[in-house]
């Protein structure tokens, strides 16, 4: 289920061979990689986003510019490389292109990302979130979330998202799903606070899963709503995470009490020095969330 066609697969295997080039010199050869991609793009499916790259390409001091070259320093190269392959390659191009045939089809729109939530549980009480009113209480099992993304996959889904609850109280099942799954990017909105050494090589070995860690600012607003010590935590996890070359970002929930902070040129800087590839921005509204993409990119250096 989900398997790629063989014309998929020889697009896939194109478009690595591509990538493949591009890794030995990027810099040097970025340009010749978007020529090769506008050639296979017939259809001009992706012309939106090479139109994009295209741009950014034609001023080496855009910072969208520097945050890809920042890739290559910053991040294993394995981890990089299936990053590229499962978020660009069978998600934008080989995915963008089932998910047309499949919204023609069955006449509805097909999600470019699948969020879900594996567990209501979680190891903290932070004020405003809904999960501390409902504990253990809700679990999908592992034979579910393997369904799920099973389904997503033949819709041309390849980008799969999860909260919570805390997601890494289901550390095992995730790590699990990322080996059955290693075409797919798994991204998960977490307290951090469960990162620790081992699991760190876990992300390491299976490479297609990055954390989102929630951080309210700096330790004064983030243990005033998610508990003194939680702060350190976070911390700790981002060094463990920025040692091993590991992708990952932050997810910030903004109030009344943190929004100078969080919204200040000072902290975006301070959470890219911690080693921070991207960042959500999320309104806390009573027991709801909105989230939006922050442009991290701004602040590259």
């Amino acid at each position: 289920m989900g398997e790629k066609t063989m014309m998929e697969n020889i697009q896939a295997y194109g478009l690595e061979k591509i990538l493949t080039i591009f890794r030995e010199n990027p810099e040097k050869n970025l340009p010749k990689v978007l020529d090769w991609a506008d050639k296979l793009d017939r259809n001009d499916i992706t012309l939106g986003q090479r139109r994009m790259f295209h741009d950014i390409l034609d001023d080496p001091n855009n910072n969208w510019y520097k945050f890809v070259m920042n890739l290559w320093e910053d991040l294993d190269d394995g981890v990089r490389e299936t990053f590229f392959k499962n978020f660009l390659i069978n998600s934008a191009v080989i995915g963008l292109q089932r998910q047309k045939k499949a919204q023609a089809e069955h006449g509805c729109n097909i999600p470019w990302a699948i969020l879900m939530d594996p567990t209501s549980a979680c190891n903290l009480n932070c004020t405003g979130c809904w999960s501390a009113e409902y504990g253990n209480q809700l679990n999908m099992t592992y034979e579910e979330l393997d369904s799920i993304i099973r389904q997503g996959k033949e819709l041309g889904t390849y980008m799969f998202i999860y909260s919570g609850g805390e997601p890494l109280v289901r550390k095992r099942d995730i790590i699990q799903l990322c080996e059955a799954h290693n075409d797919c990017m798994f991204l998960a909105f977490t307290n951090g606070t469960l990162i620790d050494e081992d699991f760190a090589d876990e992300m390491l070995r299976v490479k297609n899963f990055m954390p989102a860690i929630s951080i309210e600012g700096f330790e004064e607003e983030t243990d005033d709503r998610r508990g003194k010590g939680t702060y350190q935590k976070v911390i700790r996890a981002m060094d463990i995470l920025k040692k091993k070359k590991l992708g990952f970002g932050a997810s910030l929930c903004y109030t009344s009490k943190n929004a100078e902070v969080i919204g200040s040129e000072e902290y975006i800087d301070f959470l890219i020095e911690k080693g921070c590839k991207f960042a959500w921005n999320r309104l806390l509204h009573g027991s709801l969330f909105q989230r939006e993409k922050r442009p991290f990119y701004r602040h590259c250096k």
